[in-house]
C-alpha cells in the first residue's frame, strides 16, 4: 500500500482549522483502535470458552507477550489513521466544535 499526499485544500473544504481536522481525525482513529481491541478480546474469549466446552484439560492461562503477527494480514489491514482521514474527507464524520469538550474539559470523540 503506497502513501499518497493529501492537499490542504481537501481538508479546508471541511474546516478552516487544520488543527481541528487533525484532532477530529486522531480521535476517530483512537475510536477505531478501541473498537478493534474490543472485537479481538471478544473473539479470544469465545475461543477460550469453546476450548473449555470441548473438554480439553484446563491449564493455567499463559500471558505470553510474544504474539506472532501475520505480516501480510497486518499490511492488508486499513490503518486507523487512514480510515479516519478517509471518513473525514468523504464527510462521514460529524462533530461540533463546542461539543468537542465535555463539562470537565475532557475531549469527546467525533460521531460517525
Amino acid at each position: 500500500m503506497g502513501l499518497t499526499t493529501i492537499p490542504f485544500r481537501k481538508i479546508e473544504e471541511h474546516t478552516e482549522d487544520v488543527f481541528e481536522a487533525v484532532t477530529v481525525i486522531a480521535k476517530r482513529a483512537r475510536q477505531i483502535i478501541g473498537d478493534r481491541y474490543i472485537i479481538e478480546e471478544e473473539r479470544r474469549r469465545e475461543e477460550e470458552n469453546l476450548e473449555e466446552i470441548g473438554g480439553e484439560e484446563e491449564t493455567a492461562p499463559s500471558y505470553d507477550v510474544d504474539v506472532e503477527i501475520n505480516r501480510e494480514a497486518f499490511d492488508e489491514t486499513v490503518k486507523p489513521t487512514t480510515q479516519g482521514l478517509e471518513e473525514f474527507l468523504t464527510g462521514e464524520l460529524k462533530w461540533d466544535k463546542q461539543a468537542m469538550f465535555d463539562e470537565e474539559g475532557q475531549e469527546e470523540a467525533p460521531e460517525k
